[in-house]
């Protein structure tokens, strides 16, 4: 039971921070921010964001309780999930391939863990968990090989420009930019 009070304490945080959706009228959409992002800082940020909860679960190995040992693991789990993706929040993008493999990853070996606890059928549940665990590393990877092409990304399509030129003779377009 102190699973799943843990688990359900973890949903309830994760649904509470999450924003309000709002609109805005047509035209008054805000610009994003226009700062230049730097890839040191998104790779920091990555680092911290993924060695910070997997210390703080490593940590917990030396809980004498259940529920202590519990709640510091599910901190590890968050971060071994969200963290890769943290660089590529920080460059603005959303949704990562790589969050996605991580989030499969842990669907898939939650439901294995539910499916078979008392291992009665070995074979399917440990293959199962090898390529669940491959899919989880492939989804960490690929946040970091990918990291530095979001940045690049970023920074491009902020310096890009398309304007109207009018002379006396001619009239087009003008393209300016850093590439």
């Amino acid at each position: 039971m102190n699973r799943l009070a843990a688990a359900l304490t973890a949903a309830v945080l994760l649904l509470s921070s999450a924003s309000a959706a709002h609109a805005d009228a047509p035209g008054e959409t805000p610009t994003r921010s226009r700062t230049p992002k730097r890839l040191s800082t998104a790779v920091l940020v990555t680092l911290a964001a993924t060695s910070g909860p997997l210390a703080v679960a490593a940590l917990g190995e030396s809980c004498k309780s259940d529920a202590c040992a519990g709640t510091t693991g599910m901190i590890g789990l968050a971060g071994l999930v969200l963290g890769p993706s943290t660089g590529h929040w920080y460059a603005g993008e959303g949704v990562t391939t790589g969050l996605v493999l991580r989030g499969a990853a842990t669907t898939a070996t939650v439901f294995l863990a539910l499916r078979d606890p008392h291992l009665e059928s070995p074979v399917v549940t440990i293959g199962g968990l090898i390529l669940a665990a491959g899919v989880m590393e492939t989804g960490i990877l690929w946040d970091l090989f990918t990291l530095p092409r979001a940045v690049r990304r970023h920074n491009r399509d902020l310096d890009l420009l398309l304007t109207p030129v009018v002379t006396d003779r001619a009239a087009g377009l003008a393209l300016a930019g850093a590439w």
